[in-house]
């Protein structure tokens, strides 16, 4: 195995301009559950007792791209054990810092869009848990009352909490590329948890005009969380992740490419363009913008490439029409993708053996000419074992120095 001649950072850059770096760049991407168990394997301290700490001491975990996710913050140690390229470093939820906020008279939890859930156990034996929508508040809304709905506000002090911090020291004393996201909902993906998935998809038939002032309002409130994080910390960036949009199912797109041109795609490419500019403003114009997208996106890529997408996550091995190779033969040259290791079957319920040689396979059809970071397809959560994350990761520097030759 070759020896690292470059920084995690230039690393990354080089991959996402589509250059040969010495190895492939990885990453990863992993529940708060999971992360508790993946220290103690790695025989490193706990950050917290439990999970779920942050619920009385708000802003001790950072609760991912959404709280309801409940991805995990993985800490620099973490990083530097897996021998890892890239921090992730999201903002805070706009409600104090918390997340989530139980509400016991029901004993549900209120995301920062006023969302209540139920926190559900795994029933894998493996421990864990998630989170599952209760009520969708905005089912039965009138346009006027989404002017009167407590809307998250990106201006609370505890929005950035101590990115403003964090991201240059993370900069200036580390040798990784750093990744953020300030959106915390989304556009047309918040509007199915306001509004209900059922609810918004009749609305997108019958009743655009409704549609329009939803994804209008949570476009606004998309761009100020990026306007506030760009500008405190932007310069700084080297991915800027935006707020997650899932299109599809792992067989369909979930509406027509048509319903998708009229109705969603306007809101994207604005969203687009202005963090563009705000980039720009600051002085940043390598950074990357990366957008994700669960299920089968395929026939989205096109316009959301041409809208400003650099970036596409994840890389998900499973989906119909949206096959990693297919994604890198129509559009390898264009954007660059993260992900690929299929946390499904693979991962979860494979042999270490296994896990290596999808490992060797993604990097023999996503890692030519740079443009791939190698990680998990998406979430890991707990039934993953040990073993598994450290073949993936072990097999990622085994086969990933270039020139690939697999």
């Amino acid at each position: 195995m070759a020896t690292k001649k470059l920084t995690g950072r230039e690393r990354v850059r080089m991959a996402l301009n589509h250059q040969e770096p010495d190895q492939v760049p990885m990453d990863i991407w992993i529940t708060q559950d999971s992360y508790v168990a993946l220290r103690r394997e790695l025989g490193l301290p706990p950050k917290v007792s439990k999970p779920w700490d942050w619920q009385n001491t708000p802003n001790a975990i950072r609760t991912g791209s959404t709280t309801w996710s409940t991805d995990a913050p993985v800490d620099l140690d973490v990083i530097e054990k897996l021998d890892l390229d890239m921090v992730r470093v999201p903002s805070y939820p706009p409600n104090g810092g918390r997340g989530f906020v139980y509400r016991p008279e029901d004993e549900l939890y209120l995301d920062e869009w006023g969302v209540p859930h139920h926190r559900a156990e795994f029933e894998t034996g493996y421990g864990g848990a998630h989170f599952e929508i209760r009520i969708y508040p905005l089912a039965e809304a009138t346009i006027q009352d989404l002017e009167d709905y407590p809307w998250p506000d990106p201006r609370d002090p505890s929005f950035l909490g101590d990115l403003p911090e964090l991201i240059p020291r993370l900069r200036r004393e580390t040798p990784y590329a750093i990744l953020s996201q300030f959106g915390r909902g989304g556009i047309y993906e918040q509007a199915k948890y306001l509004r209900g998935f059922e609810q918004i998809f009749i609305d997108m038939a019958i009743d655009q005009e409704f549609v329009h002032a939803l994804f209008a309002k949570l476009l606004e409130i998309e761009l100020e969380m990026n306007r506030i994080g760009i500008q405190a910390v932007g310069k700084y960036l080297d991915v800027l992740r935006l707020s997650p949009e899932d299109l599809g199912t792992q067989t369909s797109t979930l509406v027509s490419p048509q319903i998708h041109e009229e109705l969603v795609r306007p809101y994207y490419k604005r969203r687009f363009h202005e963090v563009r500019q705000m980039l720009d403003a600051v002085g940043n114009h390598e950074c990357k913008i990366m957008y994700h997208s669960c299920g089968a996106a395929y026939p989205m890529m096109p316009g959301l490439i041409e809208d400003g997408m650099q970036v596409f996550d994840p890389l998900q091995p499973l989906e119909v029409i949206s096959e990693p190779w297919r994604l890198k033969r129509d559009f390898g040259e264009r954007i660059s993708f993260v992900g690929g290791i299929n946390v499904q079957s693979t991962l979860p319920r494979g042999t270490a053996e296994d896990v290596r040689a999808e490992v060797r396979q993604r990097i023999k059809e996503m890692a030519q000419g740079g443009g791939y970071i190698l990680s998990p397809a998406h979430r890991m959560l707990p039934d993953i074992p040990f073993r598994n994350i450290k073949a993936m990761y072990e097999a990622g520097r085994e086969n990933g120095t270039y020139p690939i030759n697999l």
